[in-house]
């Protein structure tokens, strides 16, 4: 077992201890939406006084936990793939698609197009992080992955990548457009979305999911617009 994924394990069977004892949401998200999932879930606890904790991530390593048998009561991924994937295992007890996100280059120095990329570039790791896929997927298409891919630099996920960015640690990120609000100095270039595949963000209760979990994810669907001030696009196609 990856050892990132063996520590998020670790974590998630430490916020279920006392559970019987104490009202608890276990929530796994997308790293990607850390300020509007923490955001609401302060809401929630403020309004019921049910305790939320927030497991952060790759898309790709939240799945595999889940799979391994992590307690959870809600995931969020940045991957409708890895949801319906999921689902289609029996994992999944209700959800949908909830947001959408588009794709960008941020650096010191500005750019006008793919072909003006040179230097490191840091990505997700695309075998865990969606938006790593997705970043592929563009600089592929854009005709620009053969010649950079020895520069590319892979991480655990996209808040990484740009933390890479921020700290001039390389020359290029390539993260969400909601990642990129959260750049130091950075210039951004906005992908032409034909590069690649719609960015949908799914997500539901699981199986097992407490009641407390259920009420949650009900309280989010109800909240989704928060997302909007975070640069998010609301989709709520749920079932």
């Amino acid at each position: 077992m990856k050892k990132g994924i063996a520590a998020g394990l670790i974590g998630i069977a430490l916020m279920a201890c006392g559970r019987d004892e104490k009202k608890e949401v276990i929530v796994s998200a997308a790293a990607s939406l850390e300020e509007g999932i923490k955001e609401i879930a302060k809401e929630y606890e403020r309004d019921t006084g049910v305790e939320v904790s927030i497991n952060l991530g790759g898309s790709g390593s939240l799945k595999k936990q889940v799979e391994e048998g992590a307690p959870v009561d809600v995931i969020l991924l940045a991957s409708k793939a890895y949801y319906d994937e999921l689902d289609r295992k029996g994992y999944i007890e209700e959800g949908g698609d909830l947001l959408g996100n588009t794709l960008t280059v941020v650096g010191r120095r500005g750019i006008e197009s793919l072909d003006q990329l040179e230097g490191t570039i840091s990505i997700g790791d695309p075998g865990f992080v969606p938006a790593g896929r997705y970043a592929r997927e563009a600089l592929i298409k854009g005709g620009v992955w053969e010649r950079l891919e020895e520069e590319i630099l892979l991480t655990k996920d996209v808040r990484s990548a740009l933390a890479y960015a921020n700290m001039g640690e390389v020359d290029y990120s390539v993260v969400y457009k909601t990642d990129s609000l959260l750049g130091k100095e950075l210039r951004v270039y906005e992908i032409p979305e034909d590069l690649y595949s719609e960015i949908v963000y799914s997500g539901g209760t699981l199986k097992d999911a407490s009641r407390e979990g259920e009420d949650f994810y009900n309280y989010l669907l109800s909240k989704l617009e928060v997302f909007e001030k975070y640069g998010f696009k609301v989709r709520r196609n749920v079932n």
